[in-house]
């Protein structure tokens, strides 16, 4: 350095790319159990972006949300809410991923004073947490993010985790795998294993509901 020229102002560390999955369904549970909402409220954008905000240096690479929807067959008004959510959801940049909600027979069998036993039909949910898990092994090795944020207590996902950590430790690189999710006195939430928490109080969510009518 010349006499008289002040120091070199080092360059500031770049970003840190954040990819989100959200399991549109497991969050509404939680959010349900926690805040008393009966139907998925939430502009997801924006609470992933609150929650990439938790920590600074850190930028939103791509959103990646997951949801199981009834045909127009089986729940036409359902099926057309869900429609025209993801469609506003789409126009945000948030990448979205559906599944048909799958016929099954459930049983209730009860013993006691009063017996029951009976099998009723029901919509369920199926390979939502497999296409995340897939999802995120597959960016995690292409490079693609150093945060991955699950919007899910899926216990099932604990394995998807822990392939992302094996990942970065082959990449030689720190890949950090977070877990957000609604919490509430009295409310027994937890994370995913192996994931760093990040809780969601009715504070936050209540700034990102979505005041959109979709009935209309």
């Amino acid at each position: 350095m010349a006499a008289g020229q002040p120091p070199a102002i080092p360059a500031p560390a770049p970003a840190l790319r954040v990819c989100a999955f959200v399991d549109g369904y497991n969050l509404f549970k939680s959010a349900k159990q926690c805040f008393g909402y009966n139907h998925p409220n939430y502009d997801i954008k924006r609470l992933i972006e609150a929650v990439v905000g938790m920590a600074a240096g850190r930028q939103l690479s791509s959103a990646h949300f997951y949801v199981g929807i009834p045909s127009s067959l089986d729940d036409p008004k359902n099926s057309v809410w869900w429609a025209k959510k993801l469609a506003a959801m789409g126009r945000t940049g948030v990448r979205v991923e559906t599944r048909q909600l799958k016929h099954r027979e459930l049983r209730i069998h009860l013993e006691g004073l009063i017996k029951f036993d009976k099998t009723v039909p029901r919509l369920v949910e199926k390979g939502i947490d497999l296409k995340i898990g897939l999802d995120m092994v597959r960016l995690a090795r292409s490079n693609a993010y150093e945060v991955a944020i699950l919007f899910s207590q899926d216990g099932d996902l604990v394995e998807a985790v822990a392939e992302v950590q094996a990942i970065a430790a082959e990449q030689h690189r720190r890949i950090q795998v977070e877990c957000a999710y609604p919490v509430a006195a009295g409310i027994d939430s937890r994370p995913i294993n192996r994931a760093v928490p990040r809780q969601i109080t009715k504070a936050i969510y209540d700034g990102c509901i979505d005041p959109a009518d979709y009935r209309r």
